[in-house]
C-alpha cells in the first residue's frame, strides 16, 4: 500500500467526520450530545430591547426555581431541564452565545434544583444517597456520598464555594437539611424535621458563608400562618426566626437584605420591613447590584398595570418599569401555574425567563436584554 493511498483514504475519512460533526442535528462535543441552535429573534420588550426565543422544542423546556442562578459565572450558559428526549426530563445546558443545547446527562435521574460549582467548570446533581459532580467540559464524573441514604434535593453553594447545603428526602417527606464540603468532607446534619409539627424543608439558601436562610412546612406539605415565617440558621447550629411571613424570599448579594416577594415588602435579617410595595406581589429575584430587583405578579393580587408583566424595580425609590410581557399561563386562582422564574444574568444585563405563550403547554425559555 503506496503513501498517497494511504493520504486519500485520510482525506476521505476526515471530510465524512468533519460532514458529520457539522450537519448533523446530534453531534457529540467532549462526549456530550449537542443539539443545534434553535434560538430566534422573537419581539421587541416593553422598553425596546430584543428578546430572543431561546428554545422551540415541543417539549418542555424549563428553569428549575428563580433561586440559585442557573447563569454559569461568566454568563456563557445556562442550566435548565427538559422533557424534550421522549418525555424524558434530563438536564441540559445551553450556550447562550451560540444556542446549542448540550444534553449534560444521559441519565434522568436527578434531584430537584441542582446548582453551579463557584468557578463555573462543574454542576452538583443531586441523585440518591450522593451529589454527583459533573464537570461541563467531559464526563469524568465524581461522587459525593451521603452517609443517609436518601434523595438529595435544593442544592445551594456558598459565597466562597466551598460548601454546599441541601434537603434528604425519603419517600414519606423529608429527613433533614445537611451540609458537606465540595470535597466530600465534613457532612453534617443541620436540621431534622420532627414528623409531628415539620414535615418538608423549602428553599434553603445561603446569606452568607455562615448562615442558612429557610422554611419549614407541615404535614401535606401545609405552608400557611407560622410555616412561612423563615429560619436563619448558622453552621454552628444557632436558630432564629423571622417575625414576618417571608414565603418566597430571595437574599441580595450583599446578604443584608430579604425581598419578600409573596408577600410585598423587603426587609432586614431581623424582619424589620426596609421598603414595601403594594400593587404587586408573586416571585422575585435581586439583581447581582444588590439594589435592582424583578417581580413577576400572581394575578390574584396583582393591579391591572404589572398583569403579566415582568417588573423591573429599584431599593429605596419609586422606579419601577415593565420589561416584558412573560405571556406564562400563571393563575394561582385557576391552579395554572407555569411561573416564568425570571431570573437575572451574573452581570445584570439579561433577564431569563419561561413562558408557554399562555397555551398552557411547551413551555420555552427567552431572553431579554435589561435597559442600562
Amino acid at each position: 500500500m503506496n503513501l498517497s493511498y494511504i493520504f486519500i483514504n485520510l482525506c476521505i475519512i476526515f471530510l465524512i467526520v468533519l460532514f458529520v460533526t457539522e450537519y448533523n442535528p446530534k453531534t457529540l462535543l467532549n462526549e456530550k450530545i449537542v443539539t443545534h441552535s434553535e434560538k430566534n429573534f422573537y419581539e421587541k420588550s416593553d422598553v425596546g430591547t430584543d428578546v430572543f426565543r431561546l428554545t422551540a422544542d415541543p417539549g418542555n423546556d424549563k428553569i428549575f426555581y428563580q433561586e440559585p442562578n442557573y447563569f454559569n459565572p461568566q454568563d456563557s450558559l445556562f442550566l435548565f431541564k427538559s422533557d424534550r428526549d421522549n418525555g424524558k426530563e434530563k438536564i441540559y445546558l445551553l450556550n447562550l452565545r451560540s444556542g446549542e443545547i448540550i444534553q449534560l446527562r444521559e441519565s434522568s435521574s436527578f434531584g430537584h434544583i441542582p446548582t453551579w460549582s463557584i468557578d463555573g467548570k462543574e454542576v452538583y446533581i443531586g441523585t440518591k444517597g450522593e451529589i454527583i459532580v459533573t464537570p461541563i467540559k467531559d464526563v469524568k464524573e465524581r461522587r459525593i456520598r451521603i452517609p443517609d441514604d436518601s434523595w438529595i434535593t435544593f442544592l445551594h453553594v456558598n459565597p466562597s464555594g466551598d460548601k454546599i447545603i441541601f434537603v434528604e428526602e425519603s419517600a414519606d417527606g423529608h429527613k433533614g437539611l445537611a451540609v458537606v464540603n465540595v470535597n466530600g468532607s465534613d457532612y453534617k446534619r443541620l436540621f431534622s424535621t420532627d414528623n409531628k409539627s415539620v414535615f418538608y424543608i423549602d428553599h434553603p439558601t445561603f446569606i452568607d458563608n455562615n448562615k442558612i436562610l429557610f422554611l419549614t412546612r407541615g404535614k401535606n406539605r401545609d405552608f400557611t400562618g407560622d410555616y412561612n415565617k423563615p429560619y436563619i440558621l448558622d453552621l454552628n447550629g444557632a436558630l432564629s426566626r423571622l417575625p414576618l411571613e417571608c414565603s418566597h424570599y430571595d437574599i441580595n448579594f450583599q446578604g443584608d437584605k430579604i425581598l419578600c416577594a409573596s408577600e410585598g415588602y423587603i426587609i432586614n435579617l431581623n424582619g424589620d420591613i426596609l421598603q414595601s410595595f403594594s400593587e404587586l406581589r408573586g416571585h422575585g429575584v435581586w439583581a447581582p447590584d444588590g439594589i435592582t430587583f424583578l417581580m413577576t405578579g400572581d394575578p390574584v393580587s396583582v393591579s391591572e398595570r404589572y398583569f403579566g408583566k415582568i417588573v423591573i424595580m429599584i431599593f429605596g425609590s419609586n422606579i419601577s418599569y415593565n420589561l416584558v410581557s412573560h405571556e406564562s399561563t400563571y393563575n394561582s386562582s385557576l391552579e395554572v401555574h407555569i411561573q416564568p422564574n425570571a431570573q437575572f444574568s451574573r452581570n445584570g444585563r439579561y433577564v431569563i425567563y419561561e413562558s408557554d405563550r399562555g397555551k398552557s403547554q411547551n413551555s420555552d425559555l427567552y431572553l431579554v436584554t435589561v435597559p442600562e
